[in-house]
């Protein structure tokens, strides 16, 4: 019953609203999963209207596209369909966020933006990608899809994708490895931003940081370091010297040799730890290195929110609110009756904060089909 109020809900939004047609969506395979069932694949379709007059009669749960391209979509058989290519993807959600099990929904969405902005800095500034390249859509869930298209990435294998995905993760990043590198590597990308975080957390040094940081003995240490450097400071010394930081930490020093070089290693590590938490983007790695991916239709439903898949303008991403922009507009002017199924719920949607409790309440249908769809409430029929 209450999968079948849902239905009708999602059925009024179809019949009113369009899709966002990817482009070339007769190379693309559309699957989708019904309010009753299981995953269906291996569809095709020739245009906007053809999919939206599917939509429209069917009414699915989750819409989905391929990112890849092939010569015959609706084949069963991946090796049938002949591969032409595919978009980059990545999918970020709550599910690699550290913490996220403890943080509210709104809470989850805030954090998954930071991972999001970080990674379409790395695209743009590493990677080269212009802004034309890359489409931003929140999920309608907890976070966001982002797509690269580029003759650059359409026809590169799983294992290139990897090593994108790791870069992204920063994976693979340690000490060792980094003093094997020669200095024009610290002077872009990642390991840059690893050299200008060096200098900035030696010229800003905080002692409360520190040791919030790194612990309260860490403090003793820094102070401790002054000798191996002719009896300066190490801040001083590091803002005489241009070029790679890291390279002048590591290396050995004449004074006393083996405790220099002892201290900044483990200084370093301990950097580079704080760095990488506060710099990786945190990706479903599984879904870039997948080039036969399905991922969700723009403006399709969310079958576990009720939200919109929408496109946001990579400009607008530090302001943009799913909870308000992402609501369907023929979900805005009416109301109907849930039953709460737990104690109480608290959330903001459409500029409005609300805190429901337990049992019967009249609330937007918005909000309705957003508790109903995560299982928190059930439509009360009227």
């Amino acid at each position: 019953m209450p999968d079948d109020i849902l239905k009708q809900y999602f059925r009024k939004y179809y019949s009113t609203s369009s899709l966002g047609i990817p482009d070339m969506l007769f190379q693309r395979e559309i699957g989708f999963i019904p309010f009753n069932g299981t995953m269906i694949r291996h569809k095709k379709f020739s245009g906007q209207k053809p999919i939206e007059r599917f939509v429209r009669q069917y009414v699915p749960r989750h819409l989905y596209y391929s990112s890849a391209y092939y010569r015959f979509p609706d084949q069963h058989k991946m090796m049938e369909k002949e591969w032409l290519g595919a978009e980059l993807i990545f999918d970020l959600d709550a599910d690699h966020i550290e913490g996220a099990n403890k943080m509210t929904y709104m809470e989850i969405l805030a954090e998954v933006k930071k991972h999001t902005i970080r990674l379409l800095e790395m695209l743009m500034n590493d990677f080269g990608f212009g802004e034309n390249n890359i489409r931003l859509y929140f999920s309608g869930g907890r976070g966001y899809h982002v797509h690269v298209e580029s003759d650059k990435i359409y026809t590169m294998d799983s294992d290139s994708r990897r090593d994108i995905g790791d870069y992204i993760r920063i994976e693979g990043l340690n000490i060792e490895d980094l003093k094997m590198l020669d200095d024009s590597y610290f002077n872009y990308g990642i390991l840059g931003r690893f050299n200008r975080y060096i200098a900035d957390f030696y010229s800003n040094i905080d002692e409360n940081y520190v040791k919030s940081v790194f612990g309260k003995s860490w403090w003793n240490y820094m102070n401790y370091l002054e000798k191996f450097y002719n009896g300066e400071k190490i801040i001083d010394f590091l803002k005489k010297v241009e070029g790679n930081k890291f390279k002048l930490l590591i290396k050995k020093s004449n004074s006393n040799e083996n405790a220099s070089v002892d201290y900044d290693r483990i200084m370093l590590g301990k950097l580079l730890q704080d760095f990488k938490k506060n710099a990786l983007a945190e990706i479903d790695e599984p879904v870039t290195t997948d080039i036969h991916r399905l991922i969700r239709f723009p403006f399709s439903l969310h079958g576990k929110t009720g939200l919109m898949v929408k496109p946001v303008q990579l400009d607008s991403l530090k302001s943009f609110n799913p909870l308000n922009e992402a609501i369907p507009e023929v979900f805005k002017n009416s109301e109907i009756n849930i039953n709460m199924k737990i104690n109480k719920f608290s959330i903001s949607m459409n500029g409005e904060n609300y805190s429901i409790e337990k049992g019967e309440n009249r609330v937007p249908l918005y909000l309705g089909i957003f508790t109903s769809a995560i299982n928190v409430a059930d439509f009360i029929p009227e």
